[in-house]
């Protein structure tokens, strides 16, 4: 059989066997029906959805109308070998990030080298334990989750920082502000015991608290003395400008409260809602903390930076006035063992 001949559409299958999105769904290609069916019945009792295919001309029906969450293929089929099988998904598009699973009665190891090298994942012997089977399965699709996940992320993270750096890049004082910001916030967050999902948003809100600011001329920005009150007023207005842009954008969202409240107060002096304590969600809370003692410590236009030493004492002087006082505790102690470790470089 050509090439040309087993990959050519198969159009008497119809579209219905696209995958149902509401659940993870499974090509399973082999052309025994008992054992079909016996495979279908355990992964459809733990919710997966799997379409059955006897040969490679029908599984690439399947394929060509869109990519299955994870496949299961024997190695034998009617009219080809699974390896040219696997050989072509790894060829399509997204076809690298489909799981495959050969479950096969051949059991040499020259043959699951050579199936792993054509693109195989994960490779089971028949008679196979359901169990098995099922775990398989199922770590595979964590695998790919997480993967899918991390490309999301990433790809989100570098339009987040972009913006960033096209704040920056208006307010010459503030160069590496943002990163430093971050870095500080997400070390003081693990400390305090934050979960993994919390520590993702607060990388984008730590990266993301200034963004108002585009919204604030440069002579106000880059200002060397003090500003006037009508000036204050619109450089006091970046937290809601810059939420309020974050509305528009779904995935970004949920880092709205590090935008809206990093300048709020313990003490209700703060803008721009003058919250008090607790009212302050723990997301502006941390990063007043952390935005206060970077700004001290770098040089702005109305003043020279202050030495870590001097800023940490009024971190700590004003815990429970202007900073939530279990938050500056830990995070005065966290930059103090920072500084021991460098004098003792």
């Amino acid at each position: 059989m050509t090439s040309e001949t087993m990959f050519a559409d198969a159009s008497s299958l119809s579209r219905n066997l696209l995958h149902v999105e509401t659940s993870p769904t499974i090509l399973l290609v082999d052309d025994d029906p008992e054992l079909g069916e016996v495979i279908s019945t355990i992964l459809e009792q733990d919710g997966f959805q799997v379409i059955q295919a006897r040969t490679i001309r029908e599984a690439l029906a399947v394929v060509r109308h869109g990519l299955p969450h994870l496949i299961i293929t024997d190695l034998r089929l009617p009219d080809g070998h699974g390896m040219e099988f696997i050989r072509y998904i790894r060829q399509m598009p997204n076809g690298k990030a489909v799981p495959i699973l050969v479950l096969s009665a051949l059991v040499d190891t020259q043959t699951v080298r050579k199936v792993r090298h054509a693109g195989a994942d994960e490779y089971l012997t028949k008679p196979f334990n359901p169990g098995e089977l099922t775990a398989i399965v199922k770590n595979s699709l964590q695998r790919k989750r997480a993967v899918e996940n991390l490309a999301t992320r990433e790809a989100h993270l570098q339009t987040v920082i972009m913006l960033a750096n096209t704040i920056e890049a208006r307010d010459m004082y503030t160069r590496g502000h943002v990163e430093r910001v971050k870095d500080y916030a997400l070390r003081l967050a693990r400390l305090l015991g934050w979960s993994e999902e919390k520590l993702a948003i607060l990388e984008f809100g730590a990266i993301l608290h200034d963004i108002g600011k585009i919204a604030i001329p440069e002579h106000i920005l880059n200002k060397p003395g003090p500003l006037t009150e009508a000036e204050l007023e619109i450089m006091q207005s970046h937290p809601q400008r810059g939420a309020d842009m974050l509305r528009q954008v779904v995935h970004l969202q949920p880092a709205i409260p590090y935008v809206l409240y990093h300048h709020e107060r313990w003490d209700g002096s703060g803008y721009p809602y003058g919250l008090k304590g607790r009212e302050i969600p723990p997301e502006g809370r941390l990063l007043a903390i952390v935005d206060v003692y970077d700004a001290m410590t770098t040089d702005r236009p109305y003043r020279k930076a202050l030495p870590p030493e001097v800023a940490l004492k009024e971190i700590r002087d004003k815990a429970g006035v202007l900073f939530d006082p279990e938050m500056a505790q830990v995070f005065v102690q966290m930059i103090q063992e920072d500084l021991k470790r460098q004098q003792n470089f």
